[in-house]
């Protein structure tokens, strides 16, 4: 079995830049520079050399402001191949430092017509960012997207940063820290009801809920149906329901959005089931007092052991006919002890048969049965299906990739062998390697 994998390619930086020093009381803060984007629009692609200029605010602004960021871009390269009736401009503007998160740079939709192949103004978008925590803040620009209307068609154009961006503008935030917070009501809800959620503090921009294990673990979007999320001046409002199906326990809902991440607990009860009351159930952790026992577990390696010795199919005599002969794989131990949530594959392959004087036997014509056992405790395991062995690879035993939790355990693995010999096949002894492969 080939395992994929994810491709990353590097990235290399554009310009960086500059960004201007302020006191407090005076001006508004204001930074320049160059952030050099790869943009697509349809099937091709571009460079766009984006000379923009930042401001904020006069330094310090106060934790709880909400403030006004604006963002001055130069013109888009033109290379539309159309005109271009209207279009209107986004851009995403990440704050790090103190402070981190994704908030919305948007512009008014603009009117024409640019003639093809002309550059197109991009101008000044404008984000609205609630200041939650003391320090500096620095912001930068991230992918910008600009939607263009051309003789009635949607025109649309993506750009993505090259590599790092530049720091385009610091501002300084007075007071004390303002934390996000994540409430849930009711904190006691049976599959597939609803519940309401409520907070301070976040960004704007998306945020993302999943349902997690008591500890916090195991998170799972799907675990949650009908979600609703939304940022307004910093204030959280959304909700969602709990899968139709969810066991009854103790779990806890995560919010998340860019560096930060909320949890909060709330217990799921079948209708008519025994309630278990959770203390902590939707409160935050200074409305309630719990201490953790935790452990530290240690991953293992993923092994493969196997009794000693050969397989030896019963002998035959040859009567003028194809024949049968049958034997048993030698016993093998899978071992998974990695604690992670990525299953395993063990898969055989095998050569021809060699006998005497050049004489074979096609390794096609030995058939296999898989025999695959969990051990008490492991996560279950999938059998192959009888065929043919060859070079190809075929599967003896697997379990699966799990998004639940993690997958692990002891498991017994073997199969029945079948091997047809066919009516003229030279006499003598015969002999073929079967590798089996864990990965």
């Amino acid at each position: 079995m080939m395992k994929r994998q994810a491709a990353l390619r590097g990235l290399v930086a554009g310009a960086t830049a500059v960004a201007a020093t302020a006191v407090a009381g005076g001006p508004a803060r204001a930074g320049t520079g160059t952030v050099t984007y790869d943009c697509q629009m349809f099937a091709s692609s571009f460079t766009y050399t984006a000379e923009v200029e930042v401001s904020g605010p006069p330094s310090p602004a106060g934790v709880g402001d909400t403030v006004r960021i604006e963002a001055d871009l130069s013109d888009l390269p033109g290379v539309a191949p159309l005109k271009i009736d209207s279009w209107r401009t986004t851009a995403k503007l990440l704050a790090s430092g103190a402070q981190s998160g994704t908030y919305d740079l948007t512009g008014p939709r603009r009117k024409g017509p640019v003639e093809k192949k002309k550059p197109l103004p991009i101008g000044e978008l404008t984000a609205r960012v609630p200041l939650t925590a003391g320090g500096t803040v620095d912001f930068t620009l991230g992918t910008l997207t600009l939607t263009g209307t051309s003789f009635g068609i949607s025109v649309p154009i993506t750009c993505r940063p090259k590599g790092r961006t530049p720091k385009l503008l610091s501002l300084k935030v007075r007071g004390e820290s303002s934390p996000a917070t994540l409430l849930a009501d009711p904190a006691t809800v049976a599959p597939g009801a609803g519940i309401k959620l409520s907070g301070s503090g976040w960004g704007s921009g998306e945020v993302k809920l999943a349902l997690c294990r008591e500890d916090g673990t195991a998170c799972d979007a799907g675990g949650l149906t009908d979600v609703t999320t939304s940022v307004a001046d910093g204030k959280l409002t959304g909700g969602a329901k709990v899968k139709e199906g969810t066991a009854t326990g103790t779990y806890k809902i995560k919010a998340s959005q860019g560096d930060t991440a909320k949890l909060v607990a709330i217990r799921v009860e079948a209708p008519g089931g025994e309630t278990e009351t959770d203390p902590c159930a939707g409160k935050e952790p200074e409305q309630c007092g719990q201490q953790d026992v935790t452990v530290t577990v240690t991953g293992g390696p993923l092994t493969l052991a196997q009794d000693p010795g050969e397989v030896v199919l019963d002998p035959v005599t040859l009567n003028g006919t194809a024949q049968t002969t049958t034997g048993t794989l030698r016993k093998v131990t899978v071992s998974d002890a990695r604690g992670s949530s990525v299953g395993w594959s063990l898969i055989g392959t095998l050569s021809d048969f060699k006998g005497p004087a050049g004489a074979s036997i096609a390794a096609g014509n030995l058939t296999w049965t898989p025999q695959c056992a969990a051990r008490a405790g492991a996560t279950p395991v999938v059998t192959g299906t009888p065929g043919p062995l060859g070079e190809a690879g075929v599967l003896l035993c697997s379990t699966a990739d799990s998004t639940a939790g993690p997958v692990g355990g002891t498991y017994d693995a073997g199969a029945a062998l079948s091997l047809n010999v066919p009516a003229a096949t030279a006499s003598g002894e015969y002999d073929a390697v079967l590798t089996l492969t864990l990965s």
